[in-house]
């Protein structure tokens, strides 16, 4: 498969999902990393992180407004 064609799988697995501030893949990183991102991310009080069953190990994180 091409850049490109990958390119435009991966854009369009993230059709069906809300639009995050941002997105952290992780690939072939073990769960302990993923999950010390997770926490290290949740901590702050102006994001939130979800988890989404995607092919690879991904975060979709939000900004949050906690005022």
């Amino acid at each position: 498969m091409s850049k490109t064609e990958t390119d435009k799988a991966t854009t369009q697995q993230y059709d069906n999902y809300p639009d995050p501030d941002a997105i952290v893949h992780f690939g072939d990183a073990s769960e302990a990393l993923v999950e010390l991102v997770e926490e290290v991310l949740e901590t702050s009080e102006n994001l939130s992180t979800s988890r989404d069953p995607l092919l690879e190990t991904t975060l979709l994180v939000e900004e949050v407004d906690n005022e």
